[in-house]
């Protein structure tokens, strides 16, 4: 019963490659390349775009400095309280 492309095994030493896809390493670490490269890509675009709603977000609410007031007066509450 033969599972592949080889039928007798006798003559082993006049085989090529035997495994899965023979030919295509090329074609498969470009597109792993490129998978990778657009990745990054499409990461760095998303948190772009969340930085900026965070910095948005504390410029409603009075800039930095009052943020991080805040904050602490929270912090401070918490401890407190507990």
């Amino acid at each position: 019963m033969a599972t592949g492309a080889v039928d007798n095994w006798l003559n082993i030493d006049q085989f090529g490659a035997i495994y899965p896809f023979v030919g295509t390493e090329v074609l498969l670490t470009i597109l792993g390349f490129a998978f990778w490269i657009g990745w990054h890509i499409y990461q760095l675009k998303k948190e772009s775009a969340e930085f900026r709603e965070d910095i948005e977000n504390i410029k409603k609410q009075g800039g930095p400095g009052k943020v991080l007031e805040d904050e602490g007066r929270r912090e401070m509450e918490d401890t407190v309280g507990q």
